[in-house]
């Protein structure tokens, strides 16, 4: 089977990210949506297709040579916004950590990258998926060309472009001659659309068999607009036709996924504030499970007991069995006064039948343990959005936390009041830690987090 090579219309997705993915910021205010959007686009095709060959194609800043064939190309469009410029580095730093090539040149759009890359590439017989929604592709389509948008998932081939247009690929150019297109500001004819230009480009065939025989269409505005705009038609389908001349790479390497850089894709999540995809390259070390202990007799309840006396600060949360806190039930309760002093006592864990398991600890043993450490005046508690785990122990186990109260998630939030998540495993990320899930008792039991 021919090699399968990912042309991606880069600036076009930039735009359509920037338009698609509502405004998002970093704690800095730094808009970052047109990057978010792109990235995720990307690594939705290298997870649903793990392509070996893809190259992104950019538009060269300024003008391009088909202004020097028509001034006011493009002249409609509005100048690129401040807050979707900013992040186009961004965005090409992605792409080139990501292990993925991308290709510009200036003077020279991404249309005209694509085609030329696809005139070489289908030479050579290898089969060319275009990651587009731009219409002007669909004329490079053939039978080792199709074109995808990943946007609404949507594959354009011969039989699709004839069934939307009522013409073949190779006629498109002559049929978007005649429409133009408002977008680019190419004129066309006047008073003609699509369907009007499908019949005529079946009709005629060509753009030139149509000016040669159009004084035998019958008198019409149509006709009378066809005469009138000849030089117009004709600079159009100039305009619209792609470069196939571009210099691009002709064999696979051009083309070969490498090696994504996941030091260079932390530094750059991290400072765009993308937590979900910083998770997937994080070097956070995992802690350690072998200061784990898990509290299941009264022997190892003594044991922490006489540990919690010498502690100076006191770790605190608890596992559930819901979110409502006056009324749920306690699973366990999990401690720790340091990374290798931790500690897990379970007290509600049931099997699948609803039967509880075994070993576990009894209510009363645990709040007599307990309670004079968790009320202490002195001993300062640490939790996680801890008025939640106060409510726990004051309704389920009848334990009121004392002494100084410091919760992690109320800390964040006042030294980074804009981050968009306030979760203990994201928080932990920044500083490198990984949390570390561990089985409090048999199968099927709940986990905690330490």
């Amino acid at each position: 089977m021919a090699s399968e090579i990912y042309l991606i219309d880069g600036s076009a997705f930039i735009y359509r990210a920037f338009h698609a993915v509502a405004p998002l910021t970093n704690s800095s205010g730094f808009q970052t949506n047109a990057v978010f959007g792109f990235v995720n686009m990307l690594k939705r095709l290298l997870n649903e297709r793990s392509p070996e060959f893809i190259a992104v194609a950019f538009d060269s800043r300024g003008p391009v040579f088909r202004h020097a064939m028509y001034g006011d190309y493009k002249a409609n469009r509005p100048s690129m916004p401040e807050e979707l410029a900013g992040q186009i580095p961004y965005i090409k730093e992605a792409v080139g950590a990501l292990g993925i090539k991308s290709y510009e040149e200036q003077g020279i759009e991404a249309d005209d990258i694509i085609g030329s890359a696809v005139r070489q590439l289908t030479e050579r017989g290898y089969q060319v998926i275009i990651v587009s929604g731009d219409k002007d592709l669909l004329q490079l389509v053939t039978e080792n060309v199709q074109m995808w948008d990943p946007m609404n998932d949507r594959l354009m081939d011969r039989q699709a472009i004839e069934k939307k247009y009522q013409v073949g690929p190779e006629q498109l150019l002559d049929c978007f001659a005649l429409t133009g297109d408002s977008s680019d500001n190419v004129p066309g004819v006047p008073g003609i659309g699509p369907k009007t230009s499908a019949k005529l480009i079946n009709e005629f065939g060509t753009l030139e068999n149509l000016y040669e025989q159009v004084d035998s269409l019958k008198k019409s505005k149509m006709k009378q607009n066809l005469i009138e705009n000849r030089e117009k038609a004709f600079l159009s389908r100039d305009l619209i036709r792609l470069k196939l001349d571009v210099d691009i790479p002709a064999e696979l390497d051009g083309y070969r996924v490498g090696e994504a850089d996941n030091e260079r894709l932390r530094t750059l999540y991290s400072e765009l504030g993308f937590t979900r995809l910083l998770k997937e390259v994080s070097s956070a070390e995992q802690i350690p499970e072998d200061g784990f202990i898990l509290v299941t007799d009264d022997a190892s309840l003594k044991e922490l007991e006489k540990h919690l006396g010498s502690a100076q600060i006191l770790a605190v949360d608890t596992e559930t069995t819901s979110l409502d806190s006056r009324t749920t039930g306690v699973v366990g309760i999990s401690l720790s006064t340091g990374k290798k002093q931790c500690w897990y006592l379970p007290l509600g864990h049931l099997d699948e039948s609803g039967t509880p398991l075994s070993p576990q600890l009894s209510r009363e043993s645990v709040r007599k343990v307990l309670q004079p450490f968790l009320q202490s005046e002195k001993l300062a508690k640490l939790g996680h959005n801890l008025k939640f785990d106060y409510a726990v122990l004051k309704h389920g186990l009848g334990i009121e936390l004392g002494g100084p109260l410091i919760d992690t998630m109320v800390a964040a939030h006042l030294v980074e009041p804009v981050r968009r998540s306030f979760k203990l495993d994201d928080l932990c990320l920044d500083l490198d830690l990984k949390l570390t899930s561990f089985a409090a008792v048999t199968d099927g039991d709940k986990r905690a987090d330490a």
